[in-house]
């Protein structure tokens, strides 16, 4: 089996932690960028694009 991120990565395990990582990621940039975004409002766009 070729290892790949996707499945050698622990936050890719499982749906849960990958939205979890996508969601801390963006709002860290956001907050780099000055962004005043919440984590609640990521997690519902993420929801709506995931669904």
């Amino acid at each position: 089996m070729k290892k790949t991120i996707a499945n050698s990565n622990k936050y890719f395990s499982s749906a849960k932690n990958k939205e979890k990582m996508i969601v801390n990621s963006v709002y860290t940039s956001a907050k780099v960028e000055g962004s005043k975004i919440t984590k609640k409002e990521l997690r519902e766009h993420y929801k709506l694009i995931h669904s």
